[in-house]
């Protein structure tokens, strides 16, 4: 095979490999928003299922630095277990569990979303008010 054969079939295999990359991040995409579109589809209000006793409880443990409260809190948050829907607070302790080293997944994002520029705005502030809290 010749040098130039050499360099079209090197060249053809980036451009598909290219294209293929990009249509799967495309893919992906999608299947975010599809989830990202079932998390914003849930009611608003408080679910049955966790008490507010039980939610203050998570929140005590998330507030004494447990990750994995912080994820746990997000998701009560995001879900209206024990508390009223905020999808504001959902992804600032979600974004904070992810600051200490939680592995969140695409929960965040899904979350995030789901809020406008002005939500997403109001969860950084709070997410920045609950590092000063922990600093205290």
């Amino acid at each position: 095979m010749t040098r130039r054969a050499r360099k079209r079939r090197t060249l053809r295999r980036a451009l598909l490999g290219s294209a293929f990359i990009s249509a799967m991040a495309v893919m992906g995409t999608q299947l975010a928003q599809s989830a990202g579109a079932q998390t914003c589809a849930v009611a608003h209000g408080t679910v049955a299922g966790a008490s507010a006793q039980q939610f203050e409880t998570v929140v005590s443990a998330a507030s004494a630095g447990n990750s994995q409260a912080m994820i746990e809190v997000g998701h009560m948050y995001r879900d209206g277990l024990g508390v009223e829907r905020d999808l504001v607070q959902a992804r600032a302790w979600l974004t904070f569990a992810a600051y200490k080293g939680a592995a969140v997944g695409d929960i965040n994002k899904q979350v995030a979303a789901c809020l406008s520029e002005d939500e997403r705005r109001r969860a950084d502030a709070r997410f920045f008010a609950l590092l000063q809290e922990e600093e205290l």
